[in-house]
């Protein structure tokens, strides 16, 4: 008897321990849950950018990836990448741009950090956090913090080869403190819209001043573009002024790139003019030796008598020719300019000067061709065609919901189909869509679990 309850008493503990366990299993995993959603996802990738991850290593960004904590992200140059946190918080990182990425906690009491390496990042907070929620952007001499806000972080070296860091504010307001040499914090000052500061790499902060929207990096102004497009304002410039600004920097852009393209042009005009005129001078020297052979003594226009033109240089193993006949005492005519059809783009005043002889062999000047030429080229802009401003494929957003709540969006072409996220809410269940339909419109797409 003593024995039955012994064993009963057992199987008891036994089963209170299961039960524990199970329980410490089902709550890790549902906390586990809940921090997916602060998880960044990238959904926008513009050329190449890296992940750094400490548990995988390197990997290529990738839209629909979800990034975890920790993660460091390498931008290219020429390249950009944009990611959502949660569903209200935006980072925009430029060309040329390292960061890491912090992301703790719950929607109560979210904790982000964006350590900015080099480069640039537009940050956009679409709601005002929670009281227990913080959203920071740090760079080696200063920290940023907002409640709500949208404002741009760039990192950047001087000409002394310090590091500096600007800051940008376009909506709400943003606190930030310079990081002294010692480490230590300096006095905080609050960063209104419309507004720019410049903090120096001992700690020192410029006064403030209005932002230099001329001087942005043409892809900051892309992304005040889209940030004022989705319905943002932005203090101190319209969407119009923008968008000059963004044809502004894309046609410096163009005349940098053709400039080499242009000085080859020119190189290549200026040798091709060179041949052209050797040639034809070569071909009047042979014609004006053959006058003289024949007696005529009539050398050809633009050429010097071969009688008094240089000597030939001897060449290894070749003797001195002689002109076979010389005409004595024949005075020396100066060399006029030959003239090809590509001189007059070289000449400084951009006209080709024309004699009264040459004008009645063509019946008419051709200055008028000049002129008229000349006239086309000075045309004003908007009477040419515009060949500058391609229109861009229409796109539509894709919306992935779990549960109510967006859980991934994608940007995709009109007529394009929609790939599936990479990360799945739940193993039991699918995506209630059909991935080989064509986009139209705005989708969305809602998680379908099968029980």
């Amino acid at each position: 008897m003593m024995l039955e309850q012994i064993s009963y008493r057992k199987i008891m503990i036994c089963i209170g321990a299961a039960v524990a366990v199970i329980a410490v299993a089902v709550i890790v995993l549902l906390s586990n849950k809940e921090e997916t959603f602060r998880s960044i996802l990238v959904y926008d990738v513009e050329g190449n950018a890296v992940i750094e991850r400490e548990t995988v290593g390197s990997m290529d960004a990738a839209e629909n990836l979800y990034l975890e904590s920790g993660d460091r992200v390498s931008v290219a140059a020429d390249s950009s990448m944009r990611m959502k946190l949660d569903d209200d918080k935006y980072v925009m990182a430029e060309a040329d741009t390292v960061f890491s990425v912090e992301a703790q906690g719950t929607d109560a009491d979210s904790r982000t950090k964006i350590c900015l390496e080099q480069g640039a990042i537009t940050n956009e907070i679409q709601h005002p956090l929670s009281e227990g929620s913080q959203y920071e952007t740090s760079t080696p001499n200063s920290v940023m913090a907002v409640r709500g806000t949208i404002y741009r972080v760039e990192l950047y070296v001087d000409e002394q080869g310090e590091q500096n860091t600007k800051l940008c504010c376009f909506q709400g307001k943003v606190g930030t403190k310079p990081i002294l040499p010692d480490g230590t914090y300096g006095e905080k000052v609050l960063v209104p819209a419309g507004s720019e500061l410049t903090i120096y790499e001992d700690g020192t902060v410029d006064d403030m001043k209005e932002i230099a929207y001329d001087e942005l990096p043409s892809q900051a102004v892309e992304n005040l573009i889209s940030l004022s497009e989705s319905g943002q304002s932005l203090t101190g410039i319209s969407l119009e002024d923008l968008m000059q600004l963004s044809d502004v920097t894309k046609d410096d852009g163009k005349a940098k790139e053709n400039e080499p393209e242009k000085k080859e042009s020119a190189e290549t005009v200026e040798e091709v003019s060179q041949s052209d005129a050797a040639k034809e001078t070569d071909a009047k020297i042979a014609a004006n030796t053959e006058a003289v052979k024949s007696g005529n003594g009539k050398a050809a226009k633009g050429v010097q008598n071969p009688a008094v033109a240089p000597a030939q240089t001897n060449q290894p193993g070749q003797q001195t020719q002689v002109p076979d006949a010389v005409l004595p005492n024949a005075p020396v005519k100066a060399a006029e300019p030959v003239i090809t059809d590509n001189a007059w783009n070289n000449n400084a005043g951009g006209e080709e000067e024309n004699t009264e002889s040459d004008a009645a062999d063509n019946g008419s000047s051709d200055n008028d061709e000049k002129e008229d030429e000349k006239s086309d080229r000075d045309k004003p802009d908007k009477e040419k065609p515009n060949h500058d401003r391609p229109s861009g494929p229409v796109t539509y957003t894709v919306t992935f919901t779990y549960q109510g709540k967006t859980f991934a969006t994608q940007k995709v072409v009109k007529g394009a189909k929609a790939s599936e996220p990479v990360l799945l809410p739940d193993e039991e269940g699918e995506w209630d869509f059909d991935f080989e339909t064509k986009i139209e419109a705005n989708t969305t797409v809602a998680w379908k679990s099968i029980i």
